[in-house]
């Protein structure tokens, strides 16, 4: 209800309830029977998906039955038909139910559905931003330091990052959500408030002194807190497990507050080949709590880690996975300082958490408006990333073995395996990208097709992530590689439509190859060597574990450096580090093809570029800066010694610079790894 347009007599009424008002009777927001208008809407569809009546044709069905009926096709992974569906929602609602409009923009960004030549995609975000900033003229007050919001905005902000609108408009819609989490937290079935306990939220600063007191005991150590839904098989824990075997014990009292499930025995068995990420992290920390009984109680939750005493909670979701993640849990203060970490590369756009782990190029200082949480930030890139120190990660080679018919993980260069396709001529040069099709757009795709026509006899290897995206990339390379014709108009409305000769479309389509999905994260990685040689990155939305596994891969990143926004920013500070910043597009999109079709055409440069990033991957005595995970977790623990210092001086959070030790910028020798 609070997603809806409050203008709407039952979304009014019900944000009366949550404020504690009781509607007058006979006012517009009164009702008679209460239940009629605070009881949660029955889903007509989840229970029967799939009946007669699911299936039936949807005239009659108001905003809101489509609305639920194109969450459960969504939760089915189902994104042509919940495009659909969301879309008659946001129309029969004249456009008021702002997140079924939202909601159907996202479902076709998943499959790259962007109209004619990516008209609809421009109209798409034309919506959204009018949909934002709407909301924000309507619904928040105050400045940038001190501001309130009477709803949560339709957008969500983990779809936010991969948009092209402006950042200030992501910051807004993640102030929003932070805003109203806890209390959505708290909204019953039956749609009450409940009240929060008189302890809660907690006051941060109330045990200080106690703090203070017991730094000064011998053995003192910093408790420090993960809380997450990921620790299992999900790709934060592939990139940060290595921080919990390195941090430093005699210190750090670590704990692990878990959300998530463990993986099921036979996936781990197959899937995973005995590889269990979080036995492995659990076997390595102070205690590892599994808490997902209390995930349905954010006030139990911050309870349980609260009496445990951790001084810094450090979270990792962020809006990254809604429905597994601690909603509500940071607004209650379970932690004297809180921290954002990794999963989520944006700002919480909440006042109770206190920094955001970064460094000087992903978010420079002229960025800070775009944030809510103080910088800490951190040398030598502030991504997480084990690669070179997991067994189970094969390093990059600078050389090729010989091909193997059919194809064999580790054998064959990119050209000699073709991205996998049968029948085609060895090419030139493969071009790849391995990220989900959500972070594409037409932008992007139309300087894929410029570099593919300027370096001749190359290919570009996609992950079919989803299948369904096959179709619309093909169509929209089929528009966006014609010439623009005169309209034409379609006989059946009468209405004129753009119009194109196909030129060379298909000659462009029959160059892009696609690699199934592969369940094994080493494989997948190891995949990056066999199958590309250079890796064109995604804008605004930059691979981030696909990147690092490009990288380890020996596959040097093109990348765009025009952006503002964090997750649009990782790879330009990447390659600085590598020493690779020439791979840098800071003057845009015109720039980034360039030098994708230079390197594409040079043999030479290619070789010296790839060879320099191999070199940063087998470096040892001391390992790579980039690389070097133990290194990495020193720099993490300074900032977080810091942050605490200064809380317990009594000072408000406030912009704090790593500086790297002598001992931790030594690096990390074998001798170390093999103890």
């Amino acid at each position: 209800a609070l997603s809806m347009d409050p203008m709407h007599p039952e979304a009014r009424a019900l944000q009366e309830k949550l404020e504690g008002k009781t509607p007058e009777k006979g006012s517009l927001n009164h009702r008679e029977d209460p239940n009629t208008v605070y009881r949660k809407r029955e889903n007509k569809f989840q229970p029967r998906f799939g009946s007669a009546e699911a299936d039936a044709p949807l005239e009659g069905k108001s905003p809101e039955d489509l609305y639920e009926y194109g969450a459960t096709l969504f939760s089915r992974r189902n994104y042509e038909h919940c495009a659909d569906i969301f879309e008659l929602s946001c129309l029969r609602s004249e456009l008021t139910l702002g997140p079924a409009c939202s909601n159907a923009i996202y479902c076709r960004m998943m499959i790259m559905d962007w109209g004619f030549n990516g008209t609809g995609f421009e109209r798409d975000m034309e919506r959204l931003q009018h949909i934002t900033e709407h909301e924000m003229q309507t619904f928040r007050q105050g400045d940038l330091e001190d501001f309130a919001w009477n709803r949560a905005a339709s957008v969500h902000p983990h779809m936010m990052l991969g948009y092209p609108l402006p950042p200030i408009l992501k910051r807004y819609v993640a102030e929003s959500v932070a805003f109203m989490d806890e209390a959505m937290a708290r909204v019953s079935d039956l749609g009450a408030l409940s009240p929060l306990p008189d302890d809660m939220p907690y006051e941060h600063t109330s045990r200080r002194n106690q703090y203070i007191t017991e730094a000064a005991e011998p053995g003192y150590k910093l408790k420090v807190g993960f809380v997450g839904s990921g620790f299992n098989s999900k790709a934060v824990l592939y990139l940060s497990q290595d921080i919990f075997r390195f941090y430093d014990r005699s210190k750090i009292e670590m704990h692990i507050f878990s959300l998530g499930p463990a993986d099921n025995e036979g996936f781990i068995e197959v899937g995973m080949r005995g590889v269990d990420w979080r036995k492995r992290v659990a076997g390595h920390v102070d205690h590892f709590h599994d808490i997902e009984t209390l995930k349905g109680s954010h006030i139990d939750m911050a309870r349980y880690i609260h009496e445990r005493g951790i001084h810094i909670l450090i979270e990792w979701d962020g809006y990254a996975r809604q429905g597994e993640r601690a909603q509500g849990l940071m607004a209650l203060r379970p932690a004297p300082v809180q921290i954002l970490h990794q999963e989520y590369l944006g700002t919480s756009g909440a006042k109770y958490v206190d920094y955001i782990f970064t460094d000087k190029v992903t978010s420079p200082p002229e960025s800070k408006h775009l944030y809510t949480e103080k910088f800490i930030y951190l040398p030598n890139h502030f991504f997480s990333k084990g690669h070179a120190v997991q067994a189970e990660v094969v390093p990059p080679r600078h050389d090729y073995t010989p091909r193997k018919v059919p194809y064999e993980l580790g054998h064959g260069s990119p050209q000699e395996n073709r991205c996998m396709a049968s029948g085609i001529a060895k090419p030139t040069f493969v071009f790849c990208n391995f990220n989900k099709f959500l972070k594409n757009n037409p932008e992007t795709m139309r300087s894929w097709i410029r570099i593919l026509k300027e370096v001749p006899g190359s290919i570009l290897c996609l992950l079919e992530n989803p299948q369904t995206g096959l179709a619309y990339l093909k169509r929209f390379v089929h528009e966006a590689a014609g010439e623009p014709a005169p309209m034409f108009r379609d006989p059946s409305t009468g209405e004129e439509q753009p119009d194109f000769k196909p030129k060379d479309g298909e000659k462009i389509n029959n160059r892009i190859y696609f690699l199934p999905w592969e369940r094994n994260p080493f494989d997948h990685q190891q995949r990056n060597h066999d199958f590309c040689n250079l890796m064109l990155d995604s804008h605004p939305y930059n691979g981030h574990t696909v990147a690092q596994d490009a990288l380890y891969g020996g596959v040097p990143i093109v990348t765009r450096s025009d952006g503002e926004d964090m997750s649009s920013r990782v790879t330009t500070s990447a390659n600085i580090v590598l020493g690779l910043e020439e791979l840098n597009a800071y003057e845009g999109p015109r720039q980034y093809e360039n030098i994708a079709i230079r390197l594409g055409n040079n043999e030479t440069e290619y070789k010296d570029i790839r060879q320099r990033l191999v070199e940063t991957a087998l470096q040892r005595n001391p390992m790579h800066p980039y690389w070097d995970a133990a290194r990495y977790v020193k720099n993490l623990e300074s900032g977080l010694f810091q942050a605490w210092d200064r809380f317990l001086s009594g000072l408000e959070p406030e912009e704090i610079t790593v500086v790297e030790s002598e001992h931790a910028a030594q690096g990390t020798y074998d001798e170390f790894l093999e103890q």
